[in-house]
């Protein structure tokens, strides 16, 4: 910095810093921090441009990370222009990049270019959820034996695991990602016709039981069943929710598979 300057807060340089990078085009007019950069060597604008396209480009590399997926379906060269055109409505709030992004799968909707293309938004909210459900914390997992000496399980409240994350969709999201995650399958077909009446949406669950990070299909009352529990619903509430989405609805079989697979994780009294 050029000492002879006057030197603005840290806080206001890094507001007109932002407003830099967001400003589009540089020049002399719309650049806040030309007062504050010693010019003997590199002209403002040159020495901005080069930290606002490193700040682009890092931002846009943590996007693909959360949103491969996109990417592979757009191409790299539109994912890049798109991000451009979000990073500039939505600038990331803090540093840590695992935070940024959430906002993406609504922007896609939006954005013009990419009207036509009307699972995009769907297929970024699953991309999403995978995010959130790899970042979660770990299930700490209750002794289940203690159930037996529970007076009134009905009026129990279960517990999801912290990755557990619920996505309904009208397309074949699963489908579209699943054949993005390898290059090799035969069957690369997908229907994404919407005028079939006997076509449901797709429920879908992902968690991360271990390590990695799985997605897996549920009927409409083991969804229902879940949802109900997310918003910390009695056992009694849950099973009636589930049985008017899904009439043969088996509540002993659905509980055990979701606690055998690490979805439920944990029960409570009703509070």
């Amino acid at each position: 910095m050029n000492k002879s300057l006057p030197i603005s807060t840290l806080a206001q340089m890094q507001r007109n810093f932002i407003s830099d990078c967001l400003s589009g085009k540089l020049t002399s007019d719309n650049m806040l921090l030309t007062s504050g950069v010693d010019t003997r060597f590199i002209s403002a604008q040159g020495l901005m441009g080069i930290y606002k396209n490193s700040a682009i480009a890092n931002i846009t590399q943590a996007l693909s990370l959360t949103y491969p997926v996109i990417e592979k379906l757009v191409g790299k060269d539109f994912f890049n222009a798109a991000c451009r055109h979000f990073i500039r409505d939505v600038w990331p709030e803090s540093g840590n990049m695992d935070d940024y992004g959430s906002e993406f799968p609504t922007f896609l909707a939006e954005f013009e270019h990419a009207k036509h293309l009307v699972y995009l938004e769907d297929v970024a909210r699953l991309e999403w959820a995978l995010h959130l459900s790899s970042l979660a914390n770990n299930a700490i997992i209750t002794d289940w034996s203690t159930l037996a000496y529970v007076a009134d399980i009905l009026q129990l409240q279960f517990t999801l695991s912290p990755s557990i994350q619920l996505i309904r969709s009208s397309h074949p999201i699963d489908r579209i990602w699943q054949l993005n995650q390898h290059s090799d399958l035969q069957d690369n077909q997908v229907d994404l016709s919407l005028d079939d009446e006997t076509r449901n949406d797709i429920l879908l669950v992902v968690a991360r039981p271990e390590l990695k990070t799985v997605i897996f299909s549920v009927t409409v009352g083991e969804f229902e069943f879940l949802h109900c529990c997310e918003k910390a619903q009695t056992f009694e509430q849950a099973i009636t929710s589930a049985t008017l989405k899904q009439a043969d609805f088996c509540v002993e079989e659905s509980l055990r598979n979701f606690i055998e697979r690490l979805v439920i994780i944990d029960f409570k009294d009703k509070e």
